[in-house]
């Protein structure tokens, strides 16, 4: 009777153990990709993957989470930024999801109307501080351009023109 509790209690643990295993590696493990191919092949897939991706002037970190509502979800944080200006360095350590199209191979971070997260929203706030700054410093430039001539007369000559048109044809 020993014996046979004996069995019982390894087989049990052998299938405790094979369960956990399982369990893992189904909805935990995911594979560290150490170059572009690796990274590209599961994208393609959209089978769990890590993949760090060091650029001359950024690193990103990519963890690809599985299939979501037919696309593929993407984890993308940016971990460091080289080169660049200061203001950006308020971007490192944020990350974003990004749901890509099922196969496709090209960089979450390169079309941000798929991702959403804290990442984004910062990168949009800096993108329209940017565009501001451009705009203040180059109002004159700006209103110079748009009263510019057009057809040879300038949008001002022309309001002016009607206007001592007007007056004329009353008076």
């Amino acid at each position: 009777m020993e014996k046979r509790w004996n069995k019982s209690i390894i087989l049990l643990v052998i299938v405790g153990v094979i369960a956990i295993a399982a369990v893992y590696f189904t909805f935990f493990y995911s594979v560290k990709c150490k170059d572009i191919a690796c990274w590209e092949t599961k994208m393609n897939k959209c089978s769990k993957a890590n993949y760090i991706n060091e650029k001359n002037d950024v690193i990103w970190s990519y963890s690809i989470n599985g299939k979501k509502s037919g696309s593929c979800e993407i984890n993308v944080e940016l971990v460091e930024i080289k080169k660049g200006l200061v203001s950006t360095k308020v971007l490192e350590g944020k990350n974003m999801n990004c749901r890509l199209p099922l196969g496709a191979i090209n960089s979450p971070e390169s079309n941000i109307n798929l991702c959403n997260g804290i990442l984004k929203e910062e990168m949009q706030a800096l993108i329209i501080t940017k565009l501001h700054e451009y705009i203040v410093q180059n109002l004159g430039q700006i209103n110079e351009n748009i009263l510019s001539p057009i057809g040879g007369s300038g949008v001002t000559n022309s309001l002016n023109q009607t206007s001592s048109n007007s007056t004329n044809s009353s008076g």
